[in-house]
């Protein structure tokens, strides 16, 4: 079984869970459960499979990053916020620039994920975004998830499978600034 597929499969599965567990009741889904915390980490997986470096596609870049952030030394420059901040507008991007505890890129990736759990608006945002070719071109390897049309296409009908959810995940939370691949 190809990644892609892999992933597809993988999320799929976690979204029927998260639907199992919490959907159409009342009690508050936190990322203190676990089919929570594995919905976030799919999702997430999704946002950076095959995504490029700062935008650009040069593997010797890349190796040189992979060795910084390796050794513990420099920040995590992969990371889908580049991408996802150009679907955002002014406001928006404001409110994840103001976060007091998310100090990089990936964390302000991961917390507008789960804001846009949160405000049922992540099915809105996936739409533009996996509609948007030349930015998916422009920050995503072609071999990437999310340049993959067809199975990129079922992604908002995950997300629309989740607004039955109350979700109440923290958005400001310093562990969201790493993210292990």
């Amino acid at each position: 079984m190809d990644e892609k597929q892999k992933l597809l499969d993988e999320l799929l599965e976690s979204v029927k869970q998260c639907q199992i567990r919490f959907g159409g009741k009342s009690e508050l889904a936190t990322e203190s459960e676990e089919v929570i915390a594995q919905l976030c980490a799919k999702f997430e997986a999704v946002l950076y499979h095959g995504l490029k470096l700062n935008g650009t596609s040069n593997s010797a870049l890349k190796d040189f990053v992979a060795k910084i952030n390796s050794s513990g030394a420099g920040s995590n420059v992969k990371s889908p916020w580049p991408f996802v901040r150009l679907h955002l507008n002014r406001h928006e991007l404001e409110r994840y620039m103001l976060l007091k505890q998310i100090k990089t890129d990936s964390g302000r990736a991961r917390a507008w994920l789960r804001a846009s759990l949160n405000e049922h608006s992540f099915e809105r945002y996936l739409h533009v975004m996996i509609n948007d070719a030349d930015k998916i071109e422009q920050f995503y390897e072609p071999f990437a998830f999310i340049a993959d049309s067809e199975r990129c296409s079922m992604l908002p009908q995950m997300a629309a499978g989740l607004n039955s959810i109350l979700f109440a995940i923290n958005i400001d939370n310093e562990t969201l600034n790493h993210w292990n691949t």
